[in-house]
C-alpha cells in the first residue's frame, strides 16, 4: 500500500513540475508577443522598445511563477 502512495505522489509531483515549466514558457511567450505587437502598432519596428520591456516582464513573471509553485511543492 505504501508503494502505491509513493507512485501517486511521484506522478502528482511530475504533473506539478510540468505545469510550472509550461507556465514559465507561456509567460515569456505572451510578454514577447504583446511587446512585438505593440511595437508594430505604434511604429517602433526599427527600435523594439516594447518588445524588450515586455520580454523582461514576461521573464520576471515566469520566474515568480516558478518560485510560487516550488513553495507549494514543499
Amino acid at each position: 500500500m505504501a508503494d502505491r502512495k509513493e507512485r501517486i505522489n511521484t506522478i502528482r509531483t511530475i504533473g506539478a513540475l510540468s505545469t510550472v515549466g509550461f507556465s514559465f514558457v507561456l509567460a515569456v511567450a505572451l510578454g514577447t508577443l504583446f511587446g512585438w505587437w505593440l511595437d508594430r502598432l505604434l511604429g517602433f519596428e526599427e527600435y523594439p522598445v516594447f518588445f524588450l520591456i515586455f520580454f523582461v516582464l514576461g521573464l520576471v513573471a515566469g520566474v515568480l511563477n516558478v518560485f510560487r509553485a516550488s513553495k507549494n511543492l514543499k
